[in-house]
């Protein structure tokens, strides 16, 4: 997903198998994975988002986090301890 925003999730590996689940349900938004790397004693787990997708992705987050444990939701452009 060269063209693809990166976004870093703070959340379990029990939370993010079914953040996987709905963000799958939107065909082309966003592609979730499942291997993560720990940033600041925290499980961050990478996210490729489509460009032209942004704003739905940051919607469903911002709907999931209602019911989800989402601790922390970064774009890697926005945080240099992500990127690598």
């Amino acid at each position: 997903m060269k063209d693809a925003l990166v976004y870093w999730l703070a959340t379990t590996e029990d939370e993010i198998h079914f953040i996987d689940a709905v963000v799958s349900a939107y065909d082309g938004m966003a592609s979730v994975r499942r291997d993560f790397r720990m940033i600041d004693g925290r499980a961050m787990y990478k996210i490729f988002v489509s460009r032209g997708m942004e704003d739905e992705f940051l919607d469903v987050m911002k709907r999931l986090r209602a019911t989800v444990a989402i601790d922390d939701l970064i774009r890697e452009d926005d945080a240099t301890s992500a990127a690598e």
